[in-house]
């Protein structure tokens, strides 16, 4: 990645001219003439003048010229700059503040379902894509565990959390496990635990069931992540990715198949989504950054969503490099506000 540019090595004037050209093309998605920025930009330059700033921040690798006598657009770069410097946040409606907080503080008591009712609404008032990591497993209170037999070397695990969040997981083992077994452990489970978390559990079945710590820290490896048959680490609710296909930017069949690609394999997201986890606010991810080596040409606005200080997950919205940040930020942080108030009321 190319080194971060200051905004002071870049004057007034051309940091000016940079905004025009990006909130232009946030609108048009089509490159901009120096014509254009004079008439719109109320700078009152000369298109002369314009066009030999558009030059400097050409040189200073903040825009390009896809091809001779074309107008200019943003870089990754250039947007990157915009986003940090220059982005005036959008304030959301009153209106769009009640919905969204009447959608997230919905009475259900499965979680999940709140989750689902996240992304919905960042899909529908962002007209992007919409993501969200659902709170880890290993540091959830358990209130329901059980080991039930697919087939030979595979095991499916039922998790129901005590904030309502059921998960259901494969396990895949070199060896078989007999059914007489698992219906013994998961005997002694039902006996045994009293809302405990995995680790908890782990330690306190581990002591107990000496025969069996090998098959138990398997099957418990298997629910965090360690060992999972064909499914991402973390669980993630996608919602809105048709939205993604009125964009220009992904008409492109081969790109519009990437990044659906990217949707239901879910490994780039979760690292995404978990680097997140540990950062203050909204955190804009552009290009080589986001998806970009999978998925060229994306924006994602992301933030976690706490209780009590304590990040549980990640939410966030996917869209082009050219979707309005302005907007996208304040609904992201919006949105994270209020589910960390439904966490911080249960």
């Amino acid at each position: 990645m190319a080194e971060e540019i200051k905004k002071d090595t870049i004057s007034l004037r051309n940091r000016h001219i940079l905004k025009a050209v990006v909130n232009s093309y946030i609108q048009t998605a089509e490159p901009i003439g120096s014509r254009s920025v004079a008439k719109t930009s109320g700078l009152g330059l000369s298109p002369a003048t314009i066009r030999n700033c558009m030059v400097d921040l050409e040189d200073e690798g903040l825009l390009f010229q896809p091809y001779v006598s074309a107008g200019r657009l943003p870089t990754e770069s250039g947007l990157r700059f915009y986003v940090k410097y220059l982005l005036e946040k959008e304030s959301l409606s009153w209106g769009d503040q009640v919905a969204i907080e009447r959608e997230i503080m919905i009475d259900v008591p499965d979680i999940s379902a709140v989750l689902k009712k996240v992304v919905q609404v960042l899909a529908y008032y962002s007209g992007h894509a919409a993501v969200v990591s659902c709170p880890r497993l290993s540091n959830e209170k358990l209130k329901h565990i059980e080991f039930l037999k697919v087939r030979p070397g595979l095991i499916l695990v039922i998790t129901v959390s005590e904030r309502g969040m059921t998960q259901n997981r494969l396990v895949q083992f070199e060896k078989d496990i007999s059914e007489k077994r698992l219906e013994y452990l998961n005997k002694y489970i039902k006996a045994e635990m009293k809302n405990s978390s995995l680790e908890d559990l782990r330690s306190e079945l581990v002591r107990a069931l000496e025969d069996d710590k090998r098959v138990l820290n398997l099957l418990i490896e298997g629910i965090t992540g360690a060992r999972l048959a064909n499914e991402a680490l973390v669980d993630i609710l996608v919602e809105g990715k048709l939205n993604l296909l009125n964009e220009p930017e992904f008409a492109d069949i081969p790109q519009i198949k990437a990044l659906l690609e990217a949707f239901e394999e879910k490994q780039s997201l979760v690292a995404i989504l978990d680097r997140c986890l540990d950062a203050e606010g909204v955190q804009v991810l552009i290009g080589a950054e986001g998806l970009g080596r999978d998925v060229p040409g994306c924006g994602m606005v992301l933030a976690p969503y706490v209780e009590r200080g304590r990040p549980l997950g990640s939410l966030g919205i996917v869209g082009p490099m050219r979707m309005n940040y302005a907007r996208m930020v304040a609904l992201v942080e919006y949105a994270a506000e209020v589910l960390s108030e439904r966490f911080k009321e249960r």
